[in-house]
């Protein structure tokens, strides 16, 4: 094998993001690996090797201009911020958006994969064959249990299960590629020495290596993203086997058997040539007018936010003990119900903080060895945490344990009954009619299964009882002095170091879809695409054990003996909030827990009725529907809207309505002398918030290549993703159906602004010391505005503008 290989795979690999199963699925930005380069470096590498899109049509830009969200000095801003004065002007940036018409130039790209140049020609359709083989084999190949058949080379690496199932199976045969089976058993055994074997026999030059290859994986940009995944994120030694490489080895083999069968020439030095070219080519008009155009649309967001931001502290001061504190996830939907509930009462205060709360958890449920890890997804589970329902191991458990494995094989056996040859055409005539009543409750939203399997063997009277405990800790490690540093360093990062409230409830957050299979994109990204309950619980009960408390007042962390501290949820499809472990609540505090509930309810119901508008409902019983309707494709909005990451105080943000577009992370600079926290929020919050900002613009500009088309057709495959109907790639990103109304768009792509209250020496220390941050904002993917003694200083080429435009504090 020639050594440039590897590094020719790693570059591939490095380009390609991945994509998590369905029951972890989160965001994702497509564009990070090639964050290294700008952003319209970035856009020509992905146009020079696929017909992926990283800019809207100048068609959106002319509704939006025609609808005043933003306005020609914004234009006039984003050309003199870009740099572009002597190339675009803005009358001609205005002139563009006049034409009725789309405008926008197909991408006329010189490299595409063989089966592509083919096609061309209009008499075959081998690139559609060749994605439908391959996205049927890595079905079979990596399905986890919902396929009754199951794959025989399965225990086999990729491109070796492949190879031994394609030199038997004649299907490319019939569909005329002659001699297919034949060509298979040629190939090498390993996936590396393969892609080297077939590179050399299409006589592809080593200096294009990278960019066919990359042309390869993204004529299958899903189950590349898959590959990448299974190689770098799974627990088995799968980097050894090289999911990613395995996968470019079996499409490039489809590529060379096709260029063999149609005897095409490629003029590779043409090609060659014609790849230099385009990437030193000048910045088109049309390409130039929409990138000023979307920088327009973000200038004039960024003004109108920075503008209704407090830069002072003008509020009360409070010397009263509050009420409660909560503590919400910094995600978008947590900034209404923060609003609403301070509305209520002067005597609540929230926060903002990552949605895990800082517990790195692998949450198993009672009577399972594994679970799911509640943290993000970039980071590995420190420990693991047992449910049950005390904290120690009772008789109930036990039985409620028996029970719960009875009640689920029972359930595994009648589904594989329905499902086999024998039952599947006999259970419906016999037992069919029996389900009807279930099916008409599940119609009018009368069968949720929301929680389904929670309770599972839980008798009624325990359901309260059920949820994480603190025990088996030692065991793994987490001694007393650890568990002490867990709860220091989330306080410390939240910045809630003193002025204690009686209550203290942890807010984690969590969505209620029926027949949804990308539910878990609407639950907490920070928990891995989980519920926040089992760390908002287990956060809770920590601080409450009186060795914490010690251990913290011996560190400067003195929290009453009088305040209890709570674990909650909030509902983000009908913005109802739950406590958890009422029982253990002091008699004393049972009044101020009545008097927060009361100022939730009130304050989920004000949520709701902001936003029947833009889920199109006109009663509040329409709005609950959602939750429970199986034919609901927009149950809630999730994080469409999302464009800016706010770090700071509360009082900067209080008096303002942010219309559920932010995500809110508190901050208090002067708490936080050497900068530790605030690099912290900079290197991980601030990159997740990042993350699911590309991972809604990428699906809104191109959801042909980063989204996931219709969710109507939307079919479950393997039990870890989705195809659009029986065939094709794997889908990604976000459904239209998360993003546009069927009339307008829900989600205006904008890069995001991440606004921070901390002095700009801070700030930089963390950008000298962080490729990655640095990357980020130097190129263009990310925004970055400081707000240091009241003024607001943009990020731009490594230095610091003061933002025009801006009223700014005197």
């Amino acid at each position: 094998m020639q050594p440039q290989i590897e590094h020719v795979l790693s570059q591939v690999a490095t380009v390609i993001s991945p994509v998590w199963p369905l029951k972890d699925y989160v965001a994702v930005n497509p564009y990070f690996g090639i964050s290294d380069r700008s952003f319209l470096d970035g856009r020509t590498l992905l146009q020079s090797v696929s017909d992926c899109e990283t800019l809207m049509p100048l068609s959106y830009y002319s509704e939006q201009y025609a609808r005043q969200q933003f306005s020609i000095s914004d234009i006039e801003s984003a050309i003199a911020e870009l740099g572009l004065g002597d190339q675009v002007q803005a009358d001609a940036v205005i002139q563009s958006l006049s034409v009725p018409v789309n405008s926008d130039s197909a991408n006329q790209r010189s490299l595409r994969t063989i089966s592509e140049m083919v096609d061309s020609s209009g008499t075959t359709k081998w690139n559609v064959a060749i994605r439908d083989e391959v996205s049927k084999f890595c079905a079979s190949h990596y399905d986890e249990g919902q396929a009754v058949w199951v794959s025989p080379w399965k225990g086999l690496p990729l491109f070796e299960a492949w190879r031994s199932m394609a030199v038997i199976d004649r299907n490319m045969e019939s569909n005329g590629l002659t001699g297919f089976r034949a060509f298979v058993a040629e190939l090498p055994e390993t996936a590396d020495e393969a892609i080297v074997w077939l590179l050399q026999r299409l006589n592809v030059p080593e200096n294009l290596w990278e960019s066919f290859l990359l042309c390869q994986a993204f004529s299958m940009p899903g189950w590349s993203a898959w590959a990448k995944y299974q190689t770098h994120w799974t627990d088995e030694a799968a980097a050894e086997r090289n999911d990613l490489s395995g996968l470019l080895a079996i499409r490039l083999a489809y590529d060379v058997a096709v260029s063999e069968w149609s005897k095409k020439p490629v003029d590779w030095d043409s090609i060659s040539s014609d790849v230099s070219a385009a990437a030193e080519t000048e910045l088109q008009d049309d390409t130039a007018f929409r990138y000023v155009l979307l920088r327009a649309s973000e200038i004039a967001f960024r003004d109108n936010l920075l503008d209704s931001l407090s830069t002072e502290n003008h509020g009360p001061s409070q010397t009263d003990r509050k009420l409660a504190q909560l503590v919400f996830c910094i995600d978008v939907r947590s900034e209404r119900i923060r609003r609403q509930l301070e509305s209520q009462s002067p005597d609540i205060e929230t926060f903002g903080f990552a949605g895990f709360f800082g517990m790195p958890i692998e949450f198993i449920p009672m009577g399972q060895a594994k679970g799911d890890s509640h943290l993000p997804v970039l980071l590995k589970p420190q420990f693991k945490l047992h449910e049950g329902l005390h904290e120690s191991e009772s008789p109930e458990e036990h039985a409620s344990v028996d029970a719960r494995i009875k009640k689920r094989s029972w359930r595994k056996l009648w589904k594989r009954f329905q499902t086999s040859a024998v039952g599947c055409f006999s259970f419906v005539e016999t037992v069919g009619l029996f389900y009807g009543f279930s099916l008409f409750k599940s119609a009018i939203g009368f069968g949720s299964k929301d929680d389904v399997g929670k309770f599972d063997g839980v008798a009624d009277s325990d359901h309260d009882h059920l949820g994480p405990t603190l025990r088996g800790l030692d065991q793994q490690g987490m001694t007393t002095s650890h568990q002490i540093d867990l709860a220091q360093g989330m306080l410390t990062n939240l910045g809630l170091i003193n002025d204690f409230a009686r209550l203290v409830a942890f807010c984690g957050h969590t969505s209620q879809t029926e027949n949804n299979p990308l539910a878990a994109g609407l639950d907490c990204g920070a928990c891995g695409g989980h519920s926040g309950e089992p760390n908002a619980r287990f956060a809770a009960a920590l601080l409450n054990q009186p060795f914490i408390r010690t251990g913290l007042a011996e560190r400067g962390i003195q929290i009453p003996e009088d305040t209890h501290f709570l674990g909650g949820v909030h509902n983000t499809t009908t913005d109802q909030i739950s406590f958890f472990d009422l029982d253990e609540l002091p008699a004393s505090l049972q009044g101020d827990l009545s008097e927060l509930i009361n100022h939730a309810a009130v304050a989920g119901k004000q949520t709701r009725t902001e936003r029947m508008p833009i889920v199109a409902s006109k009663t509040m019983r329409d709005v609950m529907r959602r939750a429970v309707d199986w034919s609901e494709v927009r149950p809630e909005w999730g994080l469409a809207g999302n464009a800016a990451f706010i770090v700071g105080p509360r009082w900067m943000t209080k008096q303002a309505n942010l219309d559920g577009r932010s995500f809110l992370h508190s901050y208090e600079h002067q708490n936080d002398p050497e900068g530790a926290v605030l690099e912290g929020i900079m290197t991980a919050p601030m990159v997740v918030a990042n993350w699911i900002n590309m991972q809604y613009y990428a699906s809104t500009v191109d959801n042909d290549h980063f989204g996931s088309g219709n969710k109507t057709v939307h079919n479950v495959v393997g039990r870890f993703g989705i195809l659009s109907g029986n065939s094709g790639d794997l889908m990604t990103g976000l459904p239209m159906q998360s993003l546009h109304t069927g009339e307008e768009y829900q989600h205006l792509p904008m890069r995001l602004q991440s606004i921070i209250a901390a002095p700009r020496e801070s700030i930089d220390r963390v950008i000298a010391k962080h490729e990655l941050v640095r990357n980020l904002l130097d190129n263009g993917w990310l925004h970055l505005i400081a707000i240091d003694d009241g003024i607001s200083y943009r990020y731009a080429n490594s230095d610091w503008q003061v933002v025009a435009g801006v009223e700014q504090a005197v």
